[in-house]
């Protein structure tokens, strides 16, 4: 099903998690539930509205630009069928195609054919005359692939992951997203509606060293050169640029979170506790250490001292 937290702002999402329209004037954009590594894989989408949408498949680098215009298809990390232009579109350049253009009640078929390296898209039942092979060339090793969608102002589609028979089923064999990925939860299956969703999310309280961007995980990140910090790693990877400095980004640094410093600081008493204990009857000899006050003049000055402490 339709991933309802995996979705830019405004899609709406049916209560069955597989039909999405748009109502507003951005170009958004979902994922799937689930992620798949290897294999052959095929689902279909009707189309509801003959408009403006991007139908096909995405990692989790694609990124959801809804107010830039920029969905399935408009990175290298993703590629989609454009019924309506008679267009197929990765990293944002497009490729003309031989289908008519799509109406509603056309069903568009999608195939994903990570051994032999390809991508396959139907009309009805009829594929392209070219497979498309650049998307999965892009793909990082071990890199899951979700389906995907993008959609213009007023359009909607409904989606088969394999909870009712296929219309247009390919020749050969192949899984489906919904009996051969992984069950889902209570949770993951319940779509709650926007208004209300946000009326809970008011009422959550969010850690304060969570990631700043999500705020669903520990900001436990920072990145490099410009030591920013205060992200998660799942929208690490997803970044560019560093969202509070617009600079790049060299590298990502997985810091300590405050739970396990004070797991460390936890353990690290215990032990001196211990030590102090064995100790206790042994004769200590007093050290000395210098300590920096700053002592305020009548004037209004200051000026450093130094002391010698015994400790």
């Amino acid at each position: 099903m339709l991933n309802h937290e995996d979705v830019s702002e405004y899609l709406k999402i049916g209560p069955n998690g597989l039909e999405a329209r748009c109502d507003v004037s951005s170009f958004e954009s979902v994922r799937c539930t689930f992620e798949v590594q290897d294999g052959v894989w095929y689902y279909e989408a009707t189309v509801l509205t003959p408009g403006v949408m991007q139908i096909g498949l995405a990692t989790k680098r694609s990124r959801f630009l809804n107010h830039e215009g920029y969905g399935i298809g408009d990175d290298e990390s993703s590629v989609a069928y454009d019924g309506c232009r008679q267009l197929i579109w990765h990293n944002a350049v497009s490729t003309q195609h031989e289908h008519r253009t799509w109406v509603p009640g056309d069903v568009i078929g999608v195939l994903l054919n990570i051994p032999e390296g390809f991508v396959q898209f139907y009309l009805n039942g009829v594929p392209l005359n070219e497979p498309h092979t650049t998307f999965l060339d892009c793909r990082l090793d071990g890199e899951g692939v979700f389906a995907a969608a993008s959609f213009m102002s007023f359009q909607q589609c409904r989606f088969n992951f394999g909870a009712q028979p296929f219309d247009f089923p390919p020749a050969g064999n192949f899984f489906n997203f919904n009996e051969d990925g992984p069950p889902l939860s209570q949770e993951k299956k319940t779509i709650i509606p926007r208004k209300q969703r946000l009326e809970l999310l008011m009422r959550e309280t969010v850690p304060d060293d969570f990631c700043t961007i999500c705020f669903s995980a520990p900001g436990n990140m920072k990145l490099l050169p410009c030591n920013h910090s205060g992200f998660c790693e799942t929208c690490t990877i997803m970044l560019d640029l560093c969202p509070l400095c617009r600079g790049d980004i060299d590298r990502r640094v997985l810091q300590e979170t405050k739970e396990e410093v004070m797991s460390i600081s936890r353990v690290s008493d215990d032990v001196s506790r211990s030590s102090a204990t064995r100790k206790s009857q042994q004769r200590v000899t007093p050290r000395r250490a210098t300590i920096d006050t700053v002592v305020v003049m009548e004037d209004g000055g200051s000026v450093m001292a130094r002391r010698d402490t015994q400790v």
